[in-house]
């Protein structure tokens, strides 16, 4: 009696494995799908171009005129997951049409002059909006399919990242702004 016991409990416990290791899988896709479709050059028709790497996300932006610019430059430590993106930003140049300059820049490196290794935590990512603690910025992940990424961002926005190399900024009050991967890393 025992011995038929044994067998579906057996059974039991592979299908629990199998199922736990499926989810671990799907995980690890969504953030090697994810890193996999940023790295590398962006631009878009507006005057912007990013960058992304393993580590780190640079982004240049001028749109207007001298009269009236509105210039974004900024660098960050990067963190890909598989609950979204994570980034710190260390340097920010922003000025808005009639605005001041914000400029600042954060010291990223150690004593040995190493770059300070940028940690996450993974239970930060809060589904559906942008989390920002001391100064990380966690763009969680609200849907994927095998065609695109969708990222919730500061402010009700959302990135649409593409498979194919296209990536939509898709601001909260309506619209598209596209850029196009110009350069992919792998």
């Amino acid at each position: 009696m025992s011995g038929s016991k044994t067998v579906p409990m057996l059974m039991a416990v592979v299908m629990l494995f199998a199922i736990g290791a499926a989810a671990d899988l799907a995980a690890e896709n969504t953030e090697s799908n994810l890193a996999s479709w940023l790295k590398g050059v962006w631009i878009s028709g507006g005057g912007t171009y990013t960058i992304y790497t393993d580590q780190h996300y640079f982004v240049v932006s001028l749109q207007g005129d001298s009269a009236s610019p509105n210039i974004y430059c900024g660098s960050s430590q990067l963190k890909f997951s598989s609950r979204g993106l994570a980034r710190k930003q260390v340097l920010r140049l922003r000025q808005f049409p009639g605005g001041e300059m914000d400029a600042w820049k954060q010291d990223i490196f150690t004593a040995t002059g190493e770059e300070a290794e940028f940690l996450i935590d993974t239970a930060l990512f809060q589904p559906g909006v942008c989390n920002i603690v001391e100064g990380t910025i966690y763009d969680s992940i609200t849907e994927e399919t095998a065609e695109y990424i969708l990222l919730a961002t500061c402010n009700g926005d959302q990135i649409k990242v593409f498979a194919n190399g296209i990536y939509a900024y898709l601001p909260k009050g309506g619209g598209e702004f596209r850029s196009y991967r110009v350069e992919k890393f792998e």
